[in-house]
């Protein structure tokens, strides 16, 4: 590329926000480059889902590609959504046996608009982000956007108090307006001063495994004729951590994982370390639950892969924009959770539809001033309404009181139905958390850069922290704790390793040795020294968020490089 090169509009990621953009600004004749940092769109993008094809008339997946249903590598189509609260399962005579709470369009929360789970437009499927991002991206490409791939941004070029431009790893590209789409792990806003880097209170986490498992057997579990019932599940298996479960039926795979707050996760791991020891434990211990155990039956582990989302109405900025510059996608943090439904590919879609033509109105002006740009903020009225709606069901249901005190207390007034299982449960993996995980990464496609990390770390400001989150926030095996007992990737593992020793040596109530296994445990972690590799990284920005930025700086891998998702 020419290092002088300028364009109409450059759009800083190939995600289905940044294609959206790209789409209609070709349609229009604008002349628009999209930069993707991965190889291929979708490499390192993953989703639970569901991709809500309709939506406010013109800004919806069915009015940007009419003709999607036909065309895009979709799953299967959504047709019903249904929350379950999974009670703790007691093995009786061979069987399990357990109660289950189930809700679903027909009942009275739905009724009352609190779980959203009749929210369907008649064009909603599940999708596997490896495969319908590549074929959006293109899909831009053939309407006459140029798209640059293996092109990392690393800044933005200000000439005369605007955006100019931006500075990959190898050009300085310019443009009249850059729209930023680069998802949750963008750095972009913060360099543009828009908001400061996101904090942990301010997104979710996402864990997931994707199983390949028969279409016939899909079709019997979960609805014939390429139609899917989704599941969402809550329970006991999440430790008190709030979040839930879903499983999402795709046409020869299930997408099984768990969204967790993140801010509650990490007090709950600083709380109770002897149980939960990475957020991997959380979604072992769903996926042994019978209820799970017997939709897995005959499923093979294919992908393991984890993602942070932007909590919407806690991190989207009341201005989202700056002279030359737009945020649109999980970069604005336009995502609404009501509920059991997880919308974030459909609002992503319209803000860069939006986006799109907040340009076409500036360039008819002539205008990229802020004070042009500023009615960006009018156009997304209808998505800051949506987080606004979310925030306040949010405030309603996300609490421990709903997550995990009032659906027990449901249980066991005998509300709900009791179920069996006759199967055995998988066995439970009592490897450490450094087996279990390089066995997931193991299957994992990498394109490893051998010469540059794209975290950096301050390993004497990182170790000097009592608590070292990163470790057991991390859902690979980034960092560890280095000890003179060994390395550990696990809190919960170091725990029972100190717990071994003590019950070996000494005298006491099971009640004394695991009060003194705990204390031990935080002595080594204080004392102990945080290590760090970057080779087995899912690029979620976890370490980025829990910070603080003196310590971890997350950035971007360049030319390619890193975990490449064949699923998402």
């Amino acid at each position: 590329m020419n290092m002088a090169e300028k364009f109409d509009v450059i759009v800083v990621g190939a995600g289905p926000a940044g294609s959206a953009a790209a789409i209609t600004l070709a349609r229009e004749g604008v002349d628009v480059i999209v930069l993707e940092k991965s190889q291929l769109p979708g490499h390192r993008n993953v989703t639970g889902g569901v991709l809500y094809g309709g939506f406010i008339k013109g800004l919806g997946m069915i009015d940007l590609v009419p003709e999607f249903e036909s065309e895009a590598p979709l799953e299967r189509k959504a047709v019903s959504h249904e929350l379950y609260y999974l009670g703790d399962h007691i093995r009786e005579d061979g069987s399990y046996s357990y109660r289950v709470l189930r809700l679903d369009k027909n009942s009275l929360p739905t009724k009352l608009g609190l779980t959203k789970l009749d929210a369907t437009t008649g064009h909603d499927y599940t999708v596997l982000r490896a495969r319908f991002d590549r074929w959006l991206a293109f899909k831009a490409a053939d309407e006459g956007a140029m798209l640059s791939l293996s092109t990392t941004v690393e800044d933005l070029i200000w000439r005369d108090g605007k955006v100019a431009g931006v500075i990959t790893q190898n050009d300085e590209l310019y443009a009249d307006l850059v729209i930023d789409c680069g998802g949750v792990t963008s750095n972009l806003p913060v360099k543009a001063g828009i908001r400061g880097k996101l904090e942990p209170h301010q997104v979710y986490h996402g864990v997931k495994h994707v199983y390949k498992l028969k279409s016939d057997r899909i079709e019997e579990l979960f609805g014939v004729d390429g139609v899917a019932r989704v599941f969402y599940l809550l329970g006991g298996f999440m430790k008190g951590v709030i979040g839930g479960g879903f499983i999402y039926p795709n046409r020869e795979s299930l997408s099984v994982g768990l969204v967790l707050d993140l801010q509650s996760a990490a007090e709950r791991f600083k709380e109770i370390p002897y149980e939960i020891g990475k957020p991997l434990d959380l979604l072992e211990e769903m996926e042994r639950h019978p209820f799970v155990a017997q939709l897995l039956e005959g499923a093979v582990r294919v992908e393991y892969s984890a993602h942070n989302i932007p909590r919407g109405y806690k991190c989207l900025p009341e201005r989202p924009y700056a002279p030359g510059f737009l945020m649109a996608g999980d970069s604005l943090g336009v995502f609404t959770k009501i509920g059991a439904l997880i919308d974030g590919m459909r609002p992503a879609i319209a803000s860069g539809i939006l986006a799109a033509r907040m340009y076409l109105q500036a360039r008819k002006a002539g205008d990229f001033s802020a004070g042009k740009l500023s009615q960006y903020r009018t156009l997304l009225q209808p998505l800051y309404d949506a987080v606004a709606s979310s925030k306040r069901n949010s405030m309603l249901l996300e609490s421990r009181l709903v997550y995990h005190r009032i659906p027990p207390l449901a249980l066991k007034l005998g509300l709900g139905r009791l179920q069996r299982y006759d199967g055995p449960l998988p066995p439970r993996d009592e490897r450490d958390a450094v087996q279990r995980i390089q066995e997931r990464t193991g299957i994992l496609d990498y394109h490893e850069d051998k010469k540059r990390s794209h975290i950096e770390v301050n390993f004497e400001k990182a170790s000097n922290n009592p608590y070292k989150p990163w470790i057991p926030l991390c859902p690979v095996n980034c960092y560890t704790l280095a000890t003179d007992k060994g390395v550990f990737a696990s809190f919960r593992d170091l725990y029972r390793y100190n717990l071994e020793i003590l019950r070996r040596t000494f005298n006491g109530t099971e009640d004394a040795l695991t009060s003194e296994a705990l204390k031990m445990t935080w002595d080594d972690i204080r004392r102990g020294s945080l290590k760090f590799d970057h080779v087995a990284c899912v690029a979620c920005g976890t370490c980025g968020v829990l910070g603080p930025g003196d310590v971890i700086s997350f950035g971007h891998e360049r030319d390619g490089h890193g975990v490449r998702f064949r699923y998402g």
